[in-house]
């Protein structure tokens, strides 16, 4: 019996070592993010605000993983339209020029505690035109849910998110949005399953969208 008793411990013990280290293999190396692109029905792209022909113009450039950050996106071109400008929305590594746009914004999800490529690699691809430009940032992730959305936590957030971005590219944003996200586990691949359920992780929607309007507004009122 107690032979048994060894033999299935050392079985547990070898099962959780095995998903400990998928767990720190996918969160030590951002890359991994990018594994798997999003799939095509969660990107949005496109453009509104054409009748604002006095409107300034403005992009936003994102990345997504399992596309709630794209419809995050469709509600900030929505309001800056709205308000007046001309907005174009587009994934971050389909950008080939941002030299025409007055304002740029760049967005990503956290995901394993970093943005996504695509929009890193936006932001080192143009940089040099980027400095010369009002640029805002945000980010959605489930950090910042309704019950934890106080002004402490979001310091903390910037501190974490967006700082490390700050200072990787040396440009300052006129305002970093800290929006709260959507996390559901039939969405993920099963390499995201795994960490994600190891970690414990709270699934549901918890986007704000009167917080995601309001923070759009912030931006269509900052820029000269």
């Amino acid at each position: 019996m107690k032979v048994q008793k060894d033999r299935k411990m050392n079985t547990v013990v070898m099962g959780t070592a095995l998903l400990c280290a998928i767990v720190c293999f996918t969160g030590a190396f951002p890359g991994t993010a990018g594994a798997f692109l999003e799939r095509p029905d969660d990107v949005i792209e496109g453009s509104c605000g054409d009748n604002n022909t006095e409107g300034k113009s403005i992009l936003i450039a994102y990345d997504t993983k399992h596309g709630s950050t794209a419809e995050v996106v469709e509600k900030i071109a929505e309001v800056l339209c709205r308000d007046g400008f001309q907005v174009d929305y587009m994934m971050a590594r389909n950008v080939d020029n941002v030299s025409a746009y007055d304002a740029v914004v760049v967005g990503s999800p956290v995901y394993n505690f970093f943005w996504l490529p695509g929009a890193t690699l936006f932001l080192r691809k143009h940089e040099n035109v980027l400095a010369e430009k009002q640029i805002f940032y945000f980010i959605t992730c489930t950090y910042l849910k309704d019950e934890n959305d106080t002004r402490e936590r979001r310091e903390h957030a910037v501190e974490l998110y967006v700082q490390p971005i700050i200072d990787r590219f040396g440009i300052e944003p006129e305002s970093s949005g800290i929006l709260s996200g959507e996390f559901e586990y039939a969405e993920l691949y099963p390499y995201e399953l795994i960490s994600m359920l190891l970690a414990g992780f709270e699934e549901g929607d918890f986007r704000n969208w009167d917080k995601i309007t309001g923070w759009a507004e912030e931006v269509g009122t900052l820029i000269d």
